[in-house]
């Protein structure tokens, strides 16, 4: 069996929408032609004329050729999606499909991908046994959420476009285009989560511990770039006449319950879209960047109709599921949280409480303080605080 030969790389395709009254469809050429066929086949008997029943004939010859051809042409193909990146909302982003030509040598044939009213498409002409072709999709969507993936095909009208064949080569897949994360600030966002903390004493303590990230002092060493200023030991850097700063043993990783009101009115304004938007957007932010630390473990509550809880060990993959889960809400009217507050486990609902919110005074905030018993810290898209900054 001869090796595969790669094709040269193809140029970049942006998947873009059909112009307006195109149609992937060539019906209206095939009816026509055998129209025309018919058409001429009954003037030519019902005058008597044998040429232009041999006219007919011819037509209606080729019009067979061309399905036997362009049958053949669509036949030994076969495809794989190779892995696709992460995609979020409004960045552009790019995947690959691997096409193998394990039929017939000849013909041309045009691969189309497909999502909604958009296609991206390549021509492959007259591509040798077992080549290898790789196109590249380009895409920028402009919304979070689910969109599907039509079945990958081939379809091909060689030689004279009067038929058109077509063959399924990767069935239809789900795309899940994650929110955009807005920009946070960590060490900003522990700061401001001690200050808004109203809590008692106890409570000032445990936060304190998520903020400093510092337990028992464990040694002294000499400075190294990059070490924060505040851990610099004045006292023996001028006794040793050379910086010297604090060693710190670790505390425990950071935790943190992000709870997230993705509030709709039932009549929704482009405002109240917008606002829903950004909350998700916060929540993405916080999310990403809070388990971006090593061990550090965050558990998310999604209010809204259908509450729901998450939470797991430190990980890419539970990130990952933090942030479909907020790819995938639709907003609407709060519920009842009690019932997902207690999914989770006792370390989670025991750690520090930030509510976002899409609305300003949200019942949630007051909610879920009762249900835990100890004030919660909140914030209000409409309402910007230095640690984030929405994209």
């Amino acid at each position: 069996m001869p090796n595969p030969q790669p094709m040269p790389p193809p140029e970049m395709v942006e998947l873009r929408p059909l112009p307006r009254g195109a149609s992937r469809d060539s019906w209206r050429e095939t009816v026509l032609w055998l129209v025309a066929a018919a058409i001429l086949l009954f003037t030519g008997i019902l005058k008597g004329i044998n040429l232009v029943i041999v006219l007919a004939y011819l037509l209606v010859v080729l019009w067979v050729l061309n399905l036997w051809i362009a049958s053949r042409a669509v036949r030994g193909l076969s495809a794989r999606r190779l892995p696709r990146p992460r995609i979020q909302a409004g960045v552009p982003t790019e995947w690959a499909i691997e096409i193998r030509v394990d039929g017939p040598a000849s013909g041309t044939r045009v691969i189309e991908e497909r999502v909604g009213d958009s296609t991206a498409a390549w021509l492959i002409v007259q591509s040798g046994h077992g080549a290898v072709f790789q196109p590249r999709v380009r895409a920028t969507f402009p919304r979070r959420g689910r969109y599907t993936l039509e079945p990958l095909t081939a379809r091909s009208s060689y030689p004279f476009g009067l038929v058109v064949r077509t063959a399924k080569l990767l069935p239809a897949d789900d795309l899940i285009v994650l929110p955009r994360p807005a920009r946070v600030d960590t060490e900003r966002l522990r700061a401001w989560l001690f200050r808004a903390w109203m809590g008692a004493d106890d409570e000032r303590r445990k936060l304190r511990r998520v903020v400093d990230r510092e337990a028992e002092i464990h040694g002294l060493r000499d400075y190294r770039s990059g070490d924060p200023p505040r851990r610099v030991h004045w006292k023996v850097t001028a006794r040793r006449n050379r910086l010297t700063v604090r060693e710190y043993e670790d505390a425990a990783p950071p935790r943190l319950l992000l709870v997230v009101d993705p509030w709709l009115p039932l009549r929704p304004k482009a405002d109240d879209l917008a606002r829903l938007e950004s909350v998700i957007s916060l929540a993405a932010g916080v999310c990403r960047e809070w388990r971006r630390e090593a061990g550090a473990r965050l558990a998310l509550v999604l209010g809204g109709p259908k509450p729901g809880a998450i939470d797991g060990p430190p990980g890419p993959a539970i990130t990952e599921r933090l942030l479909i889960a907020l790819a995938l809400e639709s907003g609407g009217e709060a519920a009842d949280l009690t019932g997902a507050l207690n999914e989770l486990s006792r370390s989670a609902v025991v750690a520090p409480i930030l509510v976002v919110s899409s609305r300003a005074e949200s019942p949630v905030v007051a909610a879920v303080a009762r249900a835990v018993g100890r004030p919660v810290a909140s914030a209000q898209v409409g309402r910007p605080e230095t640690w984030y900054q929405l994209p």
